[in-house]
């Protein structure tokens, strides 16, 4: 997420000046628009366009502040079978799928070991524990609470690649709903490290799918539709390019697009 280009640097810069002027809300008060188990609506912008967006969204939305941080690191591990069948079920469109992943939150220090469920009637119902373990294999609480909440044995899933991301979180004054605005993420696998120096996403989490939202009011003013981006699916690709991924074909060419718009090529950066 360092050496970024110039002209994006500056935009950070701005972000990080349009976030320091909304009311912010602590972690303890957050805590009770959790959302685990919710309704997800994704839409991916430019970075330019997200200081305009933030500084409208102040009238609605109270920002996530820790210990003075309003952009807070993540990492994430993700693990997978060695034929990368989570990967796999995604791209096949395939309902009552999971992911699971290890997510660092580096401003605090705390880390989860975490798993997502999207069912048959596409709701996300996340389930987390709190774990200590640094080391990539999984630990003893780590794969009791995998065979309890998924159909997969320990002994089938290995790291399949890690990611960093910068995020911004908004907490809806009046409604329950929260907003994820995630940048700068990165990947790594092996020896292949990608950045992705302009994809904005951000993710609107609601309990009810015809939920009200003020942010997706400000997104589809400034032209932004809803948008399928997995953060998984989209590093397996790029890393992986041979890796099937039809159905990701038209995302990457929309992605391809944002970058020529904005005279940007390529659309990632291999350091």
């Amino acid at each position: 997420m360092l050496n970024q280009p110039v002209h994006l640097a500056n935009t950070h810069a701005q972000v990080q000046a349009a976030a320091d002027r909304m009311q912010h809300i602590s972690l303890d008060e957050m805590d009770q628009v959790r959302l685990l188990d919710r309704f997800d609506k994704k839409f991916v912008f430019p970075l330019f366009a997200l200081p305009a967006i933030l500084s409208e969204a102040a009238r609605w939305y109270r920002v996530l502040e820790i210990e003075g941080h309003r952009i807070l690191a993540y990492r994430s591990t993700y693990y997978d079978t060695p034929y990368l069948g989570m990967y796999l079920a995604h791209h096949n469109r395939k309902l009552n799928r999971y992911k699971v992943r290890r997510r660092e939150y580096l401003t605090t220090g705390q880390a989860f070991f975490e798993i997502k469920f999207k069912n048959n009637k596409r709701r996300t119902i996340k389930k987390r524990i709190p774990t200590t373990n640094q080391s990539p294999e999984l630990n003893k609480e780590e794969r009791k609470f995998l065979k309890k909440n998924t159909p997969y044995k320990p002994r089938e899933l290995q790291p399949a690649m890690s990611n960093c991301f910068e995020r911004i979180t908004l907490v809806h004054r009046h409604h329950k709903e929260r907003a994820t605005i995630d940048l700068n993420l990165s990947y790594t696998r092996h020896a292949a490290d990608i950045n992705l120096w302009l994809p904005v996403i951000a993710e609107i989490k609601q309990e009810a799918t015809s939920g009200f939202s003020d942010l997706e009011k400000i997104l589809r003013k400034h032209r932004f539709l809803p948008s399928r981006f997995s953060k998984y699916c989209i590093g397996t690709i790029l890393i992986q390019p041979s890796i099937k991924h039809n159905r990701f074909k038209e995302l990457l060419i929309r992605q391809n697009k944002m970058y020529y718009d904005n005279a940007i090529t390529p659309l990632y950066q291999r350091s």
